[in-house]
């Protein structure tokens, strides 16, 4: 049986780069973690966000869903994320908190990302969230157009 768990995902842009955090201080991930029983993922992204580096998360604009690889558990069986990321808006400078022992920055390379990060951030940096969730947004008015005179 494979357990989904559910999963708030933090993209935090900042000049220096996306921030990452790293339990090992060797392959670095996306701040977040697993939603607790009746959490929403916004909030867990908010609440991992803070215990992971220290950072406030003031918004959170939902960007898109991504299903995660399968992994063994470490009580036997096996799970995957069901991430909901977010791009955050935070005040704070990032620094490693909990079990967090490194804290990165990625520009496009120079940082070890796990997978399910790299499929992540390639997402997020291409723009097919944007598309996809315009589409699926309920329609705004619309837009104005000028008036132009016929020639």
């Amino acid at each position: 049986m494979v357990y989904t768990r559910r999963r708030g995902t933090a993209i935090v842009e900042t000049p220096d780069g996306i921030v990452l955090v790293s339990v090992d201080g060797e392959t670095f991930t996306l701040p977040g973690g697993g939603a607790k029983p009746k959490e929403s993922e916004r909030d867990a992204a908010a609440r991992e966000l803070m215990e992971e580096t220290g950072m406030k998360a003031r918004s959170l604009t939902f960007l898109f869903s991504f299903m995660g690889l399968l992994h063994k558990g470490t009580r036997g069986g096996y799970f995957r994320n069901s991430h909901k990321v977010f791009l955050v808006m935070a005040s704070g400078t990032p620094r490693p908190g909990q079990e967090i022992t490194k804290v990165a920055y990625y520009k496009g390379s120079g940082v070890k990302l796990s997978q399910s990060a790299q499929k992540i951030i390639a997402k997020y940096r291409s723009g097919a969230w944007s598309r996809a969730t315009s589409k699926s947004s309920p329609p705004g008015p619309a837009p104005r157009l000028s008036r132009r005179p016929p020639p």
